[in-house]
């Protein structure tokens, strides 16, 4: 069986699991490709106009996934991956909207990764999906063994924690990244951002390199009523933990996402309170890199005269 995965939103944080999950119940993995502007305009052309840039992309890596002769398509029901907790709506509505874009779609598998009162109902959720290609046992075992792969990719992305002196090289700036997976790891969405800062050398840190205790305890340090989309959540523990220890903080968001409508204006709150440079690059389908790069030439100036020059005035004001 050949399983039809998007290269949109989360698989930019649990492909890991997926792919180890779908191959070790004998399947295939297929990806779609990078995204491209064909593929911003697909998705764009065929969903509505309401929906964030991130979700059009989807759809249209989900277009493009059909001219690869897949069997099913994998666009998982994500309604919360923590106890308390959700993650956006429209990621609960996903396999509804591509099934109402797509015409002549392909059978979706939508488990209902639902974590909001145990871990263990994400675990029978895809343990019941494996079930379609493998008995019980076998599908049990590429469960635990898929989380394992995924716990040693996340161990692998921590590894470049600021509190690790040995993977520190200081050449330029430190640069701290808010923002979700899918905008921070897709090179056409944010337009070159993440490859124009390391061209130039700019240390980049983002929240991946942080444990969940880590963000816990700085969001836990807030006062403020519990945030319950993961997201802000891990937004804001991030900011709280950068801050002190990068040169300036970066925020990627998409232009209508209702989630980062609020804690972004958060973010951007504290920055005013703490004296934290901060930028905020807000991205749709008619964002141009040329314009996205005068920004960030103009920010990195600022940070310079900030460290070099006036190391003793404030960031705001």
């Amino acid at each position: 069986m050949r399983i039809g995965i998007p290269r949109a939103l989360y698989y930019y944080r649990y492909f890991p699991f997926w792919q180890s999950f779908f191959e070790d119940l004998g399947c295939q993995v297929v990806v779609s490709d990078k995204t491209t502007r064909n593929t911003m305009d697909v998705g764009v052309s065929l969903t509505v106009d309401g929906l964030c840039l991130p979700v059009k992309v989807y759809v249209g890596h989900v277009s493009e996934l059909i001219d690869k002769d897949i069997d099913y398509l994998f666009v998982p029901r994500i309604i919360s991956t923590a106890k308390r907790e959700y993650i956006c709506p429209k990621f609960m509505g996903l396999p509804d909207i591509v099934k109402n874009s797509i015409k002549n779609c392909p059978p979706i598998l939508a488990p209902v990764v639902d974590g909001r009162v145990s871990s263990l109902n994400i675990m029978k959720a895809y343990v019941k999906l494996g079930m379609r290609f493998a008995p019980l046992p076998q599908a049990s075992f590429a469960y635990l063994k898929s989380v394992k792969k995924q716990h040693q990719y996340e161990t692998a992305a921590r590894e470049k924690n600021l509190n690790n002196p040995k993977n520190i090289v200081f050449d330029y700036l430190t640069i701290g990244i808010l923002g979700h997976e899918y905008l921070i790891n897709d090179d056409y969405i944010n337009m070159g951002t993440m490859r124009w800062l390391k061209a130039a050398n700019c240390r980049i840190v983002t929240m991946e390199e942080l444990t969940e205790s880590t963000i816990n305890r700085h969001v836990g340090k807030l006062k403020l009523k519990r945030m319950f989309w993961t997201s802000g959540k891990r937004l804001l523990g991030a900011f709280h933990h950068f801050r002190g220890r990068v040169d300036g903080i970066i925020s990627i968001a998409a232009f209508s996402c209702g989630t980062d409508s609020l804690t972004m204006d958060l973010v951007e709150r504290y920055s005013c309170r703490y004296h934290v440079p901060h930028f905020q690059l807000s991205l749709d389908e008619h964002t141009g890199e040329a314009g996205v790069i005068t920004r960030l030439e103009a920010f990195l100036e600022l940070l310079i005269r900030r460290k070099k020059l006036e190391a003793d005035h404030a960031a705001y004001g």
